[in-house]
């Protein structure tokens, strides 16, 4: 991922246009392809995205441009696959390698932009796309939005209080113990990053990782032993399941961040070339929670990829 370009809006270029400021400031950019970053999202003023072409700039502003949001495309409605649907709230099967919301380089292409999408071509006037959980952009499985703001305090203190059940099946390099509790507290980094803190650390946060083998193990990898594993959370840390799992010793396949790092021949995320898994190897197959305004509780099941079935599935 390229690094941000950043510049500060001289005293003749007060009042300009954005896209017409970034078309003269950056000589690969077209006035369309200015126009187009802007809208998708890929623009900041200071800390502020922008996404309105008509903008303009005064002098001293600082202006930050991800270059890289020129490649993201919006997702498919066909993309957008529906496991439940309420007055409150919707799930949705994530496909693997998706994001859930806009990222830092781009609002365009995600899950929740396809999903109100899909809501004004139903026929939804503005609709309302509230996030209440992310899942990792590799992984896949079950990811839950709310459709009308009155339901979002309800379901974030939920999760606030770890009181909604969350079981992820996950496929790991080694031959871990049949059974495996991770109580190990994380520590949140920039840029993204999760550690295993320190003994005291004061951004310590505490998180619990309850880890089952659901079958032998099998040889899979470059014939490396690789190990499926159910996972339940009694917290909700970000990347908690692949940091824990990376601590003892048990990397997730395809896990680029906190795994095995391929050879330069070898692929990047992508799966570009050679032979390593080109997913993250992480399935959010069950969802359990209290209904937001009935209290009634709700239990959800995505379908089991190939990759995250064993025999007792069948």
């Amino acid at each position: 991922m390229g690094r941000p370009l950043r510049f500060r809006v001289v005293d003749s270029e007060d009042g300009s246009l954005l896209p017409q400021l970034l078309a003269r400031r950056v000589p690969e950019l077209s006035l369309t392809d200015a126009k187009e970053l802007v809208r998708g999202g890929a623009v900041y003023l200071g800390h502020l995205r922008v996404r309105l072409p008509t903008m303009r700039v005064a002098s001293g502003e600082r202006v930050t441009v991800h270059l890289e949001g020129l490649e993201a495309r919006p997702l498919s409605s066909e993309l957008v696959r529906f496991v439940h649907r309420d007055p409150d709230f919707v799930v949705l099967d994530k496909p693997p390698g998706v994001p859930v919301a806009q990222t830092r380089q781009t609002a365009r292409g995600t899950l929740a932009e396809a999903l109100r999408r899909t809501l004004v071509d139903e026929g939804v006037v503005r609709p309302y796309v509230g996030v209440v959980h992310r899942l990792d952009q590799g992984a896949s499985g079950l990811v839950m939005f709310t459709v009308r703001s009155v339901a979002n305090k309800s379901v974030h203190r939920q999760f606030a209080e770890h009181r909604i059940e969350r079981r992820y099946r996950v496929r790991v390099v080694g031959e871990p113990p049949a059974v495996l509790r991770c109580e190990a507290p994380l520590c949140e980094l920039p840029h993204g990053r999760v550690r295993v803190a320190q003994s005291g650390e004061p951004r310590a946060r505490p998180a619990v990782t309850e880890l089952r083998r659901v079958e032998p193990v099998l040889g899979e990898v470059e014939g490396r032993a690789a190990a499926l594993l159910d996972a339940s959370l009694e917290t909700g840390r970000t990347h908690q399941i692949r940091v824990h799992c990376q601590s003892e010793g048990f990397a997730v396949l395809g896990d680029r961040k906190y795994g095995e790092r391929p050879p330069a021949s070898e692929p990047d995320d992508r799966g570009e070339g050679g032979s390593e898994p080109s997913r993250l190897f992480l399935h959010a197959y069950r969802l359990g929670f209290a209904h937001p305004t009935t209290g009634e509780r709700v239990d959800l099941r995505a379908p089991l990829p190939d990759w995250a079935r064993a025999r007792e599935d069948e």
